[in-house]
């Protein structure tokens, strides 16, 4: 689409000239140079035809996490033969993503042959999200004609975020089954444990004949046994978890999900038994009361289980949220309890009764929730007590822009310390720290003896 501004100088030159021709006055002939001198001007310097302009879009990453920071980086190319001194240029932006740092919209002059780069950051969030191509409008060196195109573009055209983040801490809290993680229970394996005596029976291969060849005594070696941990993903998807920082970012109860959808994988391929619970849905398979239960198993069919609840848990959330009214805000008092802190209402306390049931015993569980809320406290106490190790993960999802979002970060620390107090180690998820870091110091804090 082209404009231009020279409409009005090219009518004076025209009325000018007419009105000389009329009184036949040769200084109105004279006055009708200076606008057409313009008009020439303009048509000469006005950007030619055809596309002189291409674009080239990448991005940081191409399957980033939900939360990640994503930078755009649009490089535009001007493959005229003259310069452009004024190009104005605007990114297709998806207009589900939430951009933090940086513009997609820029001003440039660019030589013949010139290129200069736009570049911005989006957060990611779940889902596929397809790019627009940048609207380039160019002007000439008069800036009286301007011409507005959609400038081809190569490379990314979408940004893809797959539903999936980092590993989360395992407990030395075991099965029967082998697996990959290390006991303090001796056995056959290959890592010294301890010796014995030798009872009859016991095989030649673990016969310390070492110590034989020196004491004349049979001795057996014992090796440190290596077996699975039965480990329940437990989400937090409640309503009160489907809270953002700001719009255009995933919610808590969304990350939740993401964490236990990520650490699926790497667990089972360690040989541990997974389960999954998610609070806030009735199971979509079965129609089971909430909690939606996964029991442990193994293979394709569960693992479609296991996606089936996971999407039906952020679909859920992503149905009920709202464009703007999401953000994390305390504007309202929870319950009090007898300790000054607050309690869940008795839905809460009948769906984390539904759970503590289904967990058998010497069983690890690991909480995925924003701990928003006294929730995950009563959870993590419950199940504490019923002498499961539990570990937290938690995404911040709290901002400190406002006076009510920095008490809502604030009911949170509050909520994470009653969690640390109830035996449960924490994994504090910041939004700008890949959950793998964190994982890290956590694991660290345990093997400290920490808590």
């Amino acid at each position: 689409m082209s404009q231009s501004r020279f409409t009005g100088g090219l009518l004076a030159a025209l009325a000018l000239a007419g009105a000389g021709v009329a009184s036949g006055r040769a200084a109105l002939f004279v006055a009708a140079v200076i606008p057409l001198a313009f008009v020439l001007y303009g048509a000469l310097s006005a950007p030619r035809g055809g596309d002189p302009i291409r674009a080239t879009r990448d991005l940081s990453a191409d399957s980033p996490l939900p939360g990640d920071r994503v930078t755009v980086e649009l490089t535009v190319e001007n493959v005229g033969g003259s310069a452009l001194p004024d190009v104005r240029v605007a990114d297709g932006v998806p207009g589900d993503l939430r951009v933090v740092d940086g513009s997609p919209d820029a001003a440039l002059a660019l030589p013949a042959g010139g290129t200069a780069t736009v570049e911005y950051t989006v957060v990611a969030d779940r889902g596929q999200f397809p790019f627009d191509a940048p609207t380039v409008r160019i002007r000439g060196a008069s800036a009286t004609n301007a011409r507005t195109v959609e400038a081809p573009v190569n490379g990314a055209d979408e940004l893809n975020c797959r539903v999936s983040v980092a590993d989360v801490p395992l407990r030395r809290q075991t099965t029967a089954h082998a697996g990959t993680l290390p006991t303090d229970s001796g056995g056959p394996g290959i890592e010294f444990h301890s010796t014995r005596e030798y009872q009859r029976g016991d095989p030649a291969s673990r016969i310390n004949w070492r110590r034989y060849a020196k004491t004349g005594e049979l001795s057996t070696v014992n090796y440190r046994e290596r077996r699975a941990a039965a480990v329940v993903l437990a989400v937090d998807a409640r309503d009160a978890s489907d809270a953002t920082a700001h719009a255009g970012t995933p919610s808590g109860a969304s990350l939740s999900a993401y964490a236990a959808a990520r650490a699926v994988e790497p667990l089972e391929s360690a040989g541990h038994r997974v389960s999954l619970a998610v609070f806030g849905i009735d199971d979509p398979v079965t129609g089971g009361t909430d909690p939606a239960w996964v029991p442990p198993g193994t293979g394709d069919a569960h693992h479609a289980r296991i996606a089936a609840v996971l999407d039906a848990a952020v679909e859920a959330r992503t149905d009920d949220a709202t464009p703007e009214g999401g953000a994390v805000e305390a504007e309202s008092e929870p319950a009090a309890a007898a300790d000054g802190g607050s309690r869940p209402d008795a839905g809460d306390d009948a769906r984390i009764d539904r759970l503590a049931d289904r967990v058998p015993a010497g069983t690890q569980v690991v909480v995925c929730s924003p701990a928003l809320d006294a929730f995950p406290v009563a959870l993590v106490r419950r199940l504490a007590a019923d002498g499961h190790h539990v570990t937290a993960v938690s995404p911040d999802v709290t901002a400190t822009d406002t006076p009510g979002r920095t008490l809502a970060a604030a009911d949170r620390a509050l909520a994470l310390s009653d969690v640390r107090a109830a035996g449960a180690s924490v994994v504090d998820w910041a939004p700008d720290e890949p959950l793998a870091s964190a994982v890290a110091r956590a694991t660290t804090t345990i093997r400290g003896g920490k808590r």
